[in-house]
């Protein structure tokens, strides 16, 4: 899957991240999105360094395989060409979004929340939606 854009929008009782691809092949992305302790979710991927992000509790998001680049040509294209951090100022409890890696056929981001919140997760051919409520 080649991610193409983040969003996040906050609604009256939940906050909503949208993970949009283009697909290749067709069918849902497979994905793993769970609670990490800060040890194991401020890391970057491949390299391990250390990352900040606004938030009490980290929703780690793993999207496998995927990629923000098409390398089916001899020319990469990038196919996700929008920010590293997302700010969420209108958020009810997230606070801000990070990508914390592309390596490997695996994307990574984090989305740091003000605590534990219950969250649910919908998939379809094009994309992969967090709502944290």
């Amino acid at each position: 899957m080649l991610l193409t854009d983040v969003k996040v929008d906050a609604q009256e009782c939940v906050d909503r991240v949208e993970f949009a691809f283009r697909p290749s092949p067709p069918g849902p992305p497979g994905f793993r999105v769970s609670y990490l302790p800060a040890d194991r979710a401020l890391v970057e991927d491949g390299s391990g360094a250390p990352i900040g992000i606004e938030g009490d509790a980290y929703l780690v998001v793993r999207l496998d395989p995927a990629a923000t680049a098409d390398l089916s040509s001899e020319e990469l294209v990038r196919t996700y060409t929008g920010p590293k951090r997302l700010d969420a100022p209108n958020g009810r409890f997230v606070r801000e979004i990070v990508k914390s890696g592309d390596f490997e056929a695996v994307v990574t981001w984090v989305i740091g929340v003000s605590e534990q919140r219950p969250f649910t997760t919908t998939a379809s051919d094009t994309g992969l939606v967090v709502e944290i409520g």
